[in-house]
Formats: structure tokens, C-alpha cells, sequence
């Protein structure tokens, strides 16, 4: 009995001995896969970063433009004379340029218990024609990179909160007039958002415009030849305090409404020469700081008249602040048109855009520039696929008295502007753009845009009448007088954009 015992143990024993050495050879049983899962929260495209409870969006587009009859989409459809394929009527002018842009975006938010944790960022990477002779046209730009966090914004935003928000939605802005430019670009924003509800919501912001500045001129230097960009004018000194923007808007079924006020401080530095050039201080009176500002308002419509059809009017005025109503034309001080005339070997028309003109030869104090203007607009939506838009309005520049007489006053050769045959009598160099277009795109499938726009602008001197004779154009166009003249123009853009 003894042995059969001990041979039961001793099996029973040699089991659990080789079950266990099984055990040890068996491979460790693997944790669960983690799955990327469906983020509902913030609507579509959005998904939990895994491990977190952060959704994330990543997506973007890319487009694909070919311009005519405008200068790099730079605003005005055709810069000055010098040799960087802009110039009208010269064998140096470029009568199309190309565009390719790629936008990539990033969308987080996290829940908390003061609201939504949001970061955005849009990484534009850009390739134009070269400008001139052949160079590297490549551009890598963050175009957007913003914290928000209980209605707060700090960061590089995509746009102004003065800016209209809905100028996008009716044309592509590729020049001349009627609001802003499709162009890439931004500034830097510190703001508080308060909701109030029903859709109506409010902001301040504190903003770093100094990218967007325009130049202030000094009449004690001589003034940048009227026709050529150029930015040896430019006096303004360095950022002193930001600008602050306060904006009221209201988004409801019936539309929207959207009004905003900045004010701005021109702050000059004497008489600086080209860029990156000692400024020194020029003698006679320093001229003092002065405050500008300006507001800018609109309202969107929708009507019931096809698929999502909306009337959109919009207005800004500005003093001492031009980009408020200018964003379109860029930061150098002068531009210009050639045409042809009936009278004269060739015609002109051309101005220039500072925030304020003064002169320390004088003691005349800083006197800001006034601009402003308006757009009226209406989308039709034919079908789910097609869609037209039509729009029109103006931009002016207004000099006063003070102002002119000095610009005036450079306007010979040896002021350096080129000679205006009127400088001493009748000279006025306010400036009027006005302008009608259309847009038509077709989207074939979702998130594929092929469209056209096309617009007409014409180009007012408060010159008209007179002669003007350039101080030098080199081999582009003669050294002769030109009748200061209207200028009409007929541009356009055809884009493919493909969204993701």
C-alpha cells in the first residue's frame, strides 16, 4: 500500500513539474491592441490621440493657379518700371505668372474644466515664377500657430480680427481693389473672446502689425520716383505699443454682421534712408507720435433665391492706417500703370500710399493719410456643384491740403519723384481704384474646386490731365513725357484646389 502511495505522489509530483516547465515556455499573453478611435466631439476628421483624451484633426490643400494680366497678384495689376516682369506695356512685362501652394493643418482640442484646449497651425509651402531674372521662388511660411484656451487666443493667426470675415466668400481676391487679397500670411494676436450666446459673440486683441505698416514720409528726403516700389521714403521707426482691435460679431440664420475698430500709433524715426541703413536724425523739428485708427463693417445676407446664396456689403475707413482698406497694395511707397494714349507717345497713371506725410524742413507735424472704401456682392449657388459670384466697390486715397503740398513739392526731378508738369499749380496726389469682377467655380466631387474669376478695374489720378516724365526708366520705356491718364485693366486667375 506504502509503494502504490508513493508512486501516485511521485506521478502527481512529475505532472506539476512539467506543466510548469510547459508554463514557462509559453509566450506572455500580448495587452490588447489600442485602436484609433472615432473622435465625435468637434465633428468630422477628428480622432483620440491614442492614450490621451486629445482629438486631433490633420488635414489641408493644395492649389494650383495660373494669373493673367496682374502683377503677382500683388494688389495693384501692374507694379512701376523696373525690370521685375511687372512693368505694362514693356517687353519686360510678364503677361501670366504660376502659383503652386501646399497648406498643411493641424487641428488638437482637449476638454477641460475652463473649456476646450485648442492649438491650430497652417504650414504653407509655396513656389512662384521667379520675380526678375531666374532665383529660387520657394517659400516654407507658418502662416497660422495659435493656442485658444477659455476664450482666449495668443499666437500667429491667420487674419486680423478687424478684417471682414467673409471677403474670402465671394471672390479670391486676386488684385486691384474690393477687399483683401488671397494671399498667405497673418500677424500676431493676444485676444479674448466672450461669448454672449444666440451667436453674438465679442473681442480685444492686442496685435503686432508692424509687418503690415505702411511707410510715413519725410519731405526732407527725396521722394522715391513716382511708378517704382520702392521703400527709401519709408521713415517709420520701431514697433512702440501694438495695435489694439476691438470687434463685435453676430452669425444667425439670416446672415451675419461684423464690425471692428483699431487704433494704431505712427511713430516715425526722422529721416531714414534704404533699408537697413543708419537712420540718423534729420535737422529741424522732430515730428511728434500720432494715433490713428480706423473701422471696418459688414453684413452677409443669406437669401433664398438658390443653394446657399448670400448678399455681402462691406466698408472700412481708415486715418493713418491705409492697410486697414489697402491690405492689396504692397509695402512699397510708389506704384504706376502705362497705357497707351491717343495724344502722347504713351500714358501713366500712378501714386503712392504712406499712413503720413510730413516735413521736418518746416516743422510740419505728421499729417495722416485718409482711406477707404467699400464692395457689394452676391453668390449664387446654381446647383450643389456650380456656383457664380459678382462683385464691385472702390478705394480711395485722400491727401489733405498739408500733406499734398509736400508730396507736390517733390514731384521734379531733382525732388527725385519724376516731373509733374502741374507740381506747382494744380497737383493732387489722391488716388481712386474702382472695379467690378466675377467669380464661377464648379466643384465636381467633394473637395474639388476648379474655378475662374475675372475682373475689370480702373486706376484714377487727382493728375489727370497733366504730363509726367520720369527720371530715369533705363531701357524700358523712353525718358519722355507721359499724359497722366485712366488706366483700365482686365485681369484674372484660374485655380485648381483640391482640399483634405
Amino acid at each position: 500500500m506504502k509503494m502504490v502511495k508513493s508512486l501516485l505522489l511521485g506521478s502527481a509530483a512529475g505532472f506539476v513539474a512539467l506543466a510548469g516547465a510547459q508554463a514557462a515556455d509559453l509566450p506572455v499573453k500580448a495587452k490588447p491592441v489600442e485602436y484609433v478611435k472615432i473622435c465625435s466631439l468637434y465633428g468630422a476628421g477628428f480622432y483620440y490621440i491614442p492614450g490621451t483624451d486629445t482629438c486631433i484633426r490633420i488635414g489641408g490643400h493644395i492649389r494650383a493657379e495660373v494669373s493673367f494680366g496682374n502683377a503677382r497678384g500683388t494688389g495693384l495689376q501692374a507694379w512701376g518700371i523696373t525690370n521685375d516682369g511687372a512693368a505694362t506695356n514693356t517687353r519686360d512685362r510678364d503677361y501670366f505668372f504660376t502659383r503652386s501652394r501646399v497648406f498643411l493643418n493641424m487641428d488638437t482640442r482637449t476638454q477641460t474644466a475652463y473649456g476646450t484646449l485648442r492649438t491650430f497651425s497652417v504650414v504653407r509651402a509655396e513656389v512662384n515664377t521667379p520675380v526678375g531674372t531666374p532665383s529660387t521662388p520657394g517659400i516654407i511660411a507658418i502662416d497660422t500657430g495659435i493656442i485658444q484656451w477659455g476664450g482666449f487666443t495668443i499666437g500667429r493667426a491667420g487674419t486680423s480680427y478687424f478684417d471682414n470675415p467673409w471677403a474670402y466668400a465671394y471672390k479670391w481676391g486676386i488684385n486691384g481693389s474690393l477687399g483683401w487679397p488671397d494671399t498667405a500670411g497673418g500677424r500676431f494676436v493676444a485676444a479674448y473672446t466672450h461669448q454672449f450666446g444666440n451667436g453674438i459673440s465679442a473681442t480685444l486683441s492686442v496685435e503686432d502689425n508692424k509687418e503690415r505698416k505702411r511707410g510715413n514720409y519725410n519731405g526732407a528726403n527725396a521722394l522715391t520716383q513716382l511708378g517704382v516700389a520702392a521703400i527709401g521714403t519709408d521713415t517709420r521707426g520701431g514697433n512702440t505699443w501694438p495695435e489694439v482691435v476691438a470687434q463685435l460679431r453676430i452669425d444667425q440664420a439670416w446672415g451675419g454682421f461684423h464690425i471692428a475698430g483699431n487704433i494704431v500709433n505712427n511713430h516715425v524715426a526722422y529721416g531714414c534712408g534704404a533699408s537697413g541703413a543708419t537712420c540718423t536724425e534729420i535737422t529741424g523739428i522732430t515730428p511728434s507720435d500720432k494715433i490713428g485708427g480706423g473701422v471696418n463693417a459688414a453684413l452677409k445676407f443669406n437669401t433664398p433665391t438658390g443653394v446657399n446664396d448670400a448678399l455681402y456689403i462691406g466698408g472700412a475707413y481708415a486715418v493713418g492706417a491705409s492697410t486697414d482698406v489697402f491690405a492689396n497694395i504692397g509695402q512699397g511707397a510708389g506704384f504706376g500703370l502705362f497705357g497707351s494714349s491717343s495724344t502722347r507717345y504713351q500714358s501713366f497713371v500712378g501714386g503712392y500710399l504712406f499712413d503720413s506725410v510730413y516735413d521736418t524742413r518746416t516743422g510740419t507735424g505728421q499729417q495722416l493719410t485718409t482711406t477707404y472704401g467699400g464692395t457689394v456682392a452676391f453668390e449664387h449657388g446654381w446647383n450643389a456643384e456650380w456656383r457664380t459670384s459678382l462683385f464691385g466697390g472702390a478705394q480711395v486715397i485722400d491727401y489733405n491740403a498739408a500733406a499734398n503740398a509736400i508730396l507736390c513739392s517733390r514731384m521734379t526731378a531733382a525732388g527725385g519723384g519724376g516731373t509733374l508738369s502741374n507740381f506747382n499749380t494744380t497737383c493732387n496726389m489722391d488716388y481712386r481704384i474702382v472695379g467690378v469682377g466675377s467669380r464661377t467655380y464648379w466643384t465636381p466631387v467633394r473637395d474639388l474646386t476648379i474655378g475662374l474669376e475675372v475682373m475689370w478695374t480702373n486706376h484714377h489720378s487727382g493728375n489727370k490731365g497733366a504730363t509726367f516724365t520720369p527720371v530715369n526708366v533705363q531701357d524700358y520705356k523712353p525718358t519722355v513725357p507721359y499724359e497722366i491718364k485712366d488706366q483700365n485693366v482686365i485681369s484674372g486667375i484660374f485655380s485648381v484646389r483640391r482640399f483634405f
